[in-house]
This record gives structure tokens, C-alpha cells and sequence, in this order.
């Protein structure tokens, strides 16, 4: 039988396959957005503090590198505090057959096998007003793999992302190494024409909505000029890896051991099944059921 879902997510992948890019509505309900947030921002706050004060001696503990940091920042994500669980469960319960249906349809994995994909990234991209417009890059160069996808991407809108926010803007059809042998290792007047005829994917997204890319789409954030300093723009975002690939062309962004677990789609949904249970049973530490995602679990 098909599985639930299937057949729509048939239709993404083929829009993901053609412009790198696909973005789904409704994958965090807004209550759960907005707790989520809130946990992030306090996060955001106290490892700030800690990296200040010296009770963090290396910065990279708590945040990841990411392009023009005024004003924006990665923040790394532990596995483990119920906010993050219950989003995370969520998130892989409405978005799951897209991700495996993608990769599925590259042919990387047999049918109903997508679930083998690898969690890579759980981080969350910040900014505030003053943060520069990004210049263009990819995440991930392309690949000897050709076509197959290194990994995806889903960004998640923690709340209403509009112009004045600086979303994120994808060049359509760039995650090809043909672009990307244009972008860079081409002259800068075939860099320009690829940048000048690219069709531009707007990023603005709605809380609780989100988008879905191949890392190698060539991409930049915005610059955030939200009038209002405590307004932060939230994406949180989850990488799952080829499960064909030891290393997808670029180090993972996470911390807290996450990317070094290489759990599957599968054990991840799994595992926060069981934690969600615990934690419904008031337990502080609850369990994931599984030994290699118990020894990451941390909550700062």
C-alpha cells in the first residue's frame, strides 16, 4: 500500500529535483513554533553568556561558522529538551515522506528505504535588525555523485519571515555542477550571468511553514532591516545526509556529538517517539530507547 502522504510528496520531489527548492506549509502547528522560539532566543542568550564570561573557552562549542555574524548567528541545538523533541517529532512526522520520497526517487535507496537518510545538522539560524545582506554561496559543492543530492535541508519559519526580515533567496536549477562550475571556477562575467539570469526563489515564509532544499542551490540570506531589535528572524533547520556518502563535501554545523551518532530518519523517529512518551510520563531525563541517542542527549 502507499504510504500516507506519498503521492504529494512525489510531486515535491520532482520540484525539488528541478529547482532545488520546495517549500511545504504547515509542518509546525504555531503554538509549537512559538515555544520552540522561545527556547531558542533564552538558548541563544545563555550560551552567549557563557562564551563571555570564559565559561565556554571555544565559541564553535555553541555556535557554528556562518557568513556576516553581526547581528546573526548558527546556534547549535542539543538533542534532548522537550521543546526541540516534540518540533523534531513533528517536524519528521509531517515532512518524512517528502524527505524519503526525494531520495527515494534519486534512486539512492530502494523503495521504502528513505528512512536510512542520516541526521547531519540540527542547528537554528538567527538574525536581528542591522544583519547584512549574505553574499551568494552553497552549502555543500557538488558532488562526484552527479545528480543524487549530498544532503537536504529544511529550514523552519519559527515565525512570520516577510522582506524587511531577510529571507532567504535560492537561485533556481543551481544545484547542478554545471552551475556550479560557472560560479566558481568561471570568470566573473560568467559568475555574473549566471547570478543575472537565474531565476530568484524568494524565501518569505509563514510560522510553521518551511523549505526544503538540496544544500548545493546556490543561496544567501537577506539583510534583516526589522526595525525592532528584540524581533528575532528564527529558522530552524535539519540536514539529513546521503546514506551512500561518508562525508557530504563539508563538516556538519551541529555540536553535542549530534552528527557523529549518524542516526537514521528512521531511529530518529523512533527514538523521539519514546522520549516524547517519557516525557508525557514526567520524567526529566527521559530515554530515546536507543543507546547511541541517549549518549548525545544534553539539556542546556
Amino acid at each position: 500500500a502507499e504510504r500516507p502522504y506519498a503521492a504529494e510528496a512525489k510531486e515535491y520531489a520532482k520540484i525539488l529535483a528541478t529547482d532545488g527548492v520546495v517549500r511545504i506549509d504547515n509542518v509546525l502547528p504555531p503554538d509549537l513554533a512559538d515555544d520552540l522560539k522561545s527556547y531558542l532566543v533564552d538558548l541563544r542568550a545563555r550560551a552567549t553568556a557563557d562564551v563571555e564570561s570564559g565559561k565556554v573557552e571555544n565559541t564553535q562549542e555553541r555556535f557554528a561558522d556562518v557568513l556576516l555574524n553581526q547581528n546573526r548567528c548558527d546556534l547549535k541545538i542539543p538533542l534532548g529538551p522537550d521543546p526541540v523533541n516534540r518540533a523534531l517529532r513533528h517536524l519528521l512526522r509531517e515532512t518524512v515522506d517528502d524527505v524519503e520520497e526525494v531520495y527515494e526517487s534519486y534512486g539512492i535507496v530502494g523503495e521504502g528505504r528513505g528512512g536510512k537518510a542520516a541526521l547531519w545538522e540540527l542547528n537554528c539560524f538567527m538574525s536581528n535588525g542591522g544583519a547584512r545582506r549574505q553574499l551568494v554561496h552553497a552549502d555543500s559543492v557538488a558532488h562526484t555523485l552527479g545528480k543524487e543530492p549530498v544532503m537536504l535541508t529544511c529550514f523552519v519559519a519559527l515565525q512570520d519571515v516577510d522582506d524587511a526580515m531577510g529571507p532567504t533567496t535560492w537561485m533556481r536549477g543551481t544545484h547542478t555542477e554545471d552551475a556550479h562550475e560557472s560560479f566558481y571556477g568561471g570568470s566573473d562575467a560568467i559568475k555574473d550571468d549566471l547570478l543575472a539570469t537565474s531565476e530568484k526563489l524568494g524565501g518569505t515564509l509563514t510560522r510553521g511553514s518551511c523549505a526544503i532544499f538540496d544544500p548545493r542551490t546556490l543561496h544567501c540570506a537577506g539583510g534583516n532591516v526589522c526595525p525592532d531589535p528584540d524581533n528575532t528572524r528564527a529558522l530552524f533547520y535539519v540536514s539529513f545526509k546521503n546514506p551512500r556518502i561518508d562525508f557530504p563535501g563539508s563538516p556538519s554545523t551541529s555540536g553535542y556529538g549530534i552528527a557523529d551518532v549518524e542516526a537514521t530518519i528512521d531511529e530518529l523517529s523512533d527514538g523521539l517517539e519514546m522520549a516524547c512518551i517519557g516525557a508525557d510520563e514526567g520524567r526529566d531525563r527521559p530515554s530515546m530507547g536507543n543507546p547511541r541517542l541517549d549518549a548525545v542527549l544534553s539539556y542546556p
